[in-house]
């Protein structure tokens, strides 16, 4: 039974472990602390095993250096201690203010709050205490639809991916980023971007260099995140349609070409897996683009994998198809830093593509090819015709071409076509 005295120990034990840990700083905590002042919920989702408690836990340790080191609660839902019943929350609360007295606006960092059943009221009933509410929890009950009737216009959502290249350089060599490039620091760039390539940004493999556990984080993906929560009953078709779109990726694909492959019973179980699936933040797709939202609809979507290491670990393809993987992880970046909504790819009726375009408003802003083999003058030919094409086609004069090595700009038909390294646009 929870009674009062556990709680005071949970308390103590869990912030004393908090402050022992040693935490590899990240930006996006500015996010978090942009947002801690202000009175809405910050909910913090992403990709298990992102990182998302363990930057909880960096702005937990800022806090408890401050006058408010009093006023910080921690609590994972994990600890079997606590049971599913949202009655045990009231008694929590109460024991942290008889325990604690905290003067002035308290801080609640609640891990894991998916097992504790209806949460959602609880915090909406909470809501108007001096009480600033931090909260990780399964992707598919922040993203629910329960969730969000709760809380309308009373949380924020923040997505937390595995680590960018910028941030798996910080912590190999922070001197890199410094953007003097001498030959030996680029050298040693270019070897961590294959690392990179390879092995990906999750934090414990970036930190403790086990690779291993890769396979372990796609299994509980699939089976806690999707298969159990809900409910799938075609389990192995599930696995089946995601190693297909892992091993596959930067490929084209509708509903109907991954029905014929999979012969699944209905084009609206393919839909929902692959909901499920970006849901659980395991892939996420990028739309053909055009200003008509019905032709936007009828043609097939790009599927990139949340992280490159994880791909790798789970694909059927035994060479390491370097290409792709340069447009996987120039996606991902993509997404990082802009609005996912305003990523699109593009291809005319002659099979001419571009691999992004960007949109800003009603504009296209920019049009990006990724080309690891761009020396083959045959492949320069084929991605400079494509992005001149669409250059008249929108009225984009921003032209970049992501390359292994190849660094400069060229007029080709009178446009101004810039070329960058991936790993200095990563650095960017």
């Amino acid at each position: 039974m929870l009674t009062q005295q556990i709680i005071k120990e949970i308390i103590d034990t869990e912030l004393e472990e908090i402050k022992k840990k040693k935490i590899i700083l990240r930006e996006e905590v500015l996010v978090l602390k942009e947002h801690s002042d202000k009175k809405k919920i910050v909910a913090i989702s992403g990709v298990r095993r992102s990182g998302k408690t363990y930057l909880m836990f960096q702005l937990i340790q800022e806090l408890l250096e401050t006058k408010f080191r009093n006023n910080v609660l921690y609590i994972n839902f994990e600890d079997d201690r606590f049971t599913d019943q949202v009655s045990q929350m009231d008694l929590i609360y109460k024991t942290f203010l008889e325990y604690k007295n905290p003067k002035g606006r308290i801080y609640f960092f609640l891990d894991e709050i998916q097992n504790i059943s209806r949460w959602e009221k609880w915090l909406t009933r909470m809501y108007e205490k001096n009480i600033k509410f931090f909260i990780t929890g399964s992707n598919a009950s922040l993203l629910s639809s329960q969730f969000s009737r709760s809380l309308t216009g009373r949380h924020k959502l923040i997505e937390i991916s595995p680590l960018s290249f910028k941030q798996f350089i910080a912590f190999k060599n922070k001197e890199l980023l410094n953007h003097s490039y001498s030959v030996p620091k680029i050298a040693e760039t270019k070897n961590l971007l294959e690392r990179y390539l390879k092995s990906g940004g999750f934090p414990e493999v970036v930190y403790d260099n086990q690779s291993d556990v890769l396979k372990d984080y796609f299994k509980d993906i699939i089976t806690r995140d999707i298969i159990l929560r809900r409910n799938i009953k075609f389990k192995e078709s599930l696995k089946e349609i995601a190693v297909i779109l892992m091993s596959g990726i930067a490929r084209l694909y509708s509903l109907y070409s991954l029905n014929k492959i999979l012969q699944a019973r209905s084009i609206n179980t393919i839909k929902n897996y692959l909901s499920f699936l970006e849901e659980a933040y395991l892939i996420f797709k990028i739309s053909f683009f055009s200003f008509s939202l019905k032709r936007q609809l009828a043609n097939p979507f790009k599927i990139y994998a949340i992280d490159p290491g994880l791909r790798n670990k789970v694909s059927l393809n035994f060479s390491r198809d370097i290409g792709w993987l340069y447009e996987n992880v120039v996606a991902i970046e993509l997404v990082r830093r802009l609005n996912r909504e305003n990523i699109f790819y593009w291809k005319d009726t002659k099979e001419q593509e571009v691999d992004f375009i960007i949109r800003e408003g009603l504009k296209i802003k920019q049009l990006i090819q990724v080309s690891y083999d761009i020396n083959d003058e045959n492949v320069k030919k084929r991605e400079t015709r494509s992005l001149i094409k669409a250059s008249k086609e929108f009225s984009c004069v921003n032209l970049l071409i992501i390359t292994q090595d190849f660094e400069g700009e060229e007029i080709i038909k009178r446009k101004k076509i810039k070329f960058i390294p991936l790993w200095k646009w990563l650095l960017e």
